[in-house]
């Protein structure tokens, strides 16, 4: 099982298990999350990785075969991040919300994380056609599944629309970033997205 887990390039080449060892894949992550926001993704190298993180190159290739899998495990860590995000939303108060509300909401939310997240926009607008990157999304579109099923909305629909927002939102806020933060991109979108979901009741 394990065989076949290191053989996907991706894949971590060994999971830390002391807290010496966690510390230390999580200091190369958050290098790597300074060296995307300075350097991007096509200029990094593990040999960048490793000495902006001050360790041999032998100890990154302990933990990442290459820097392809340490951009994932960040992506990971991201995408970890979202989910606490949606969670919070999911368990927060939605008492006399309305679908809009909640939309604005959830669009909100995803536009400051792009904001504050280190390293998630060059890295999230570099991995578009990345396979991982969609399983990613998939698992993000889910969890704003759960938190539409309180509008009563059937499952199929339910899940179309959590996909709808969840691409959509990521393609104007990639856009938006580009246009260096224009609020009235974010402004349209919410007008826009207003218009083609379904319009829902007030939850109770």
């Amino acid at each position: 099982m394990n065989r076949e887990k290191n053989a996907d390039p991706l894949n971590p080449r060994k999971e830390p298990s002391r807290k010496r060892s966690i510390n230390r894949v999580q200091r190369i992550l958050d290098v790597v999350v300074g060296l995307l926001e300075k350097n991007g993704v096509e200029a990094i190298t593990t040999n960048m990785i490793a000495a902006e993180a001050s360790i041999p190159i032998g100890s990154l290739y302990q933990y990442f075969p290459n820097k392809h899998a340490v951009l994932n495990a960040v992506g990971q860590r991201h995408l970890e991040r979202i989910n606490s995000m949606l969670s919070e939303i999911f368990q927060s108060d939605l008492t006399g919300k309305s679908w809009e509300d909640l939309v604005d909401l959830v669009i909100d939310s995803f536009a400051n994380f792009y904001l504050t997240e280190p390293g998630f926009a060059p890295l999230w607008s570099s991995m578009k056609q990345d396979f991982k990157l969609q399983e990613n999304n998939l698992k993000i579109s889910e969890n704003v599944s759960t938190i539409l099923s309180q509008f009563n909305v059937n499952l199929a629909e339910n899940r179309i629309i959590s996909k709808i927002i969840v691409e959509v939102t990521d393609a104007i806020l990639n856009l938006w970033i580009r246009e260096q933060n224009n609020h009235r991109i974010k402004d349209h979108f919410k007008i826009l997205s207003d218009s083609i979901l379904p319009r829902r009741t007030k939850l109770p």
